[in-house]
């Protein structure tokens, strides 16, 4: 069957509200799968599969993968696709409130076509809380990704750009046509590799990340009056920081520097 076949096997309407936009374009789905890299039989952790097109790709390299999906109509599509499957967990459950500690033994590889209403916050939420997963390869909104990948001084650079620089190497790979998707959605999309390395200060760098927060909320602000409330002006001096500089112009490694001095 082809991937419109199996999205049309859907009793309902796909979900606006659960950000479901189906991927029916396969040659993506294998572009998107080449990205991954992984060896023979890696574990890979799968979110929102949908009716299972990037799923279906993963299986052809051997993967072992948890596919977690919360629309129970879809799990059981996949259910039924994929009934003769042994490497293939399904788990109808909500994403953000998955277990992952579940996620034992090697080097995790998370790959997904990322619903638009959680994206952003469950890459949050794994990259600090998660450590096992050390790759992704993800598909996000255009502008969710530009704001990965920006550079301090850009208009799209904030307290996301800074989170990602400070645990990860990002980088985006190709767009994605909104004609390849069912309902096609208003927006073009992005495919990012976010490569997450074990890294032994985290506390730091989530404190850092914190603080680019509480910057960011106040961005037309100089950071002497933005971050008062945290580092004194002339301790900004004296880490070689211009207070008189906005939220925007403090690169990650200044953001870092700030939180290594109030820890």
């Amino acid at each position: 069957m082809s991937e419109q076949e199996w999205v049309e096997k859907l009793e309902s309407k796909p979900n606006y509200k659960l950000g479901q936009n189906f991927l029916i374009d396969s040659n993506i789905s294998r572009k998107i799968t080449k990205l991954v890299q992984g060896q023979l039989a890696d574990p890979i952790i799968e979110v929102g599969p949908g009716t299972g097109s990037l799923t279906s790709e993963l299986l052809k390299d051997n993967y072992r993968i948890k596919a977690v999906e919360i629309d129970g109509n879809l799990a059981e599509i996949l259910n039924e696709r994929f009934i003769d499957v042994p490497n293939l967990e399904i788990f109808n459950e909500d994403a953000m409130e998955f277990d992952y500690t579940q996620l034992q033994g090697p080097w995790w590889i998370f790959v997904s076509n990322l619903p638009y209403n959680i994206g952003t916050r469950l890459l949050v939420k794994l990259i600090t809380e998660v450590p096992v997963i050390h790759r992704y390869v993800v598909m996000v909104q255009k502008e969710v990704g530009d704001r990965i990948v920006a550079n301090p001084g850009g208009k799209e650079y904030g307290a996301l750009s800074v989170l990602f620089k400070l645990f990860t190497e990002s980088k985006i790979q190709f767009d994605v046509s909104k004609n390849c998707f069912y309902p096609p959605p208003k927006i073009t999309s992005s495919v990012l590799t976010i490569q997450r390395e074990t890294i032994l200060d985290e506390e730091t760098r989530i404190r850092a990340f914190e603080i680019s927060k509480i910057a960011f909320q106040q961005k037309r602000k100089k950071v002497r009056t933005s971050l008062k409330s945290i580092i004194s002006e002339d301790r900004l001096v004296e880490l070689g920081i211009d207070p008189n500089n906005r939220a925007s112009n403090l690169t990650p490694e200044n953001y870092y520097d700030i939180a290594k001095d109030i820890l």
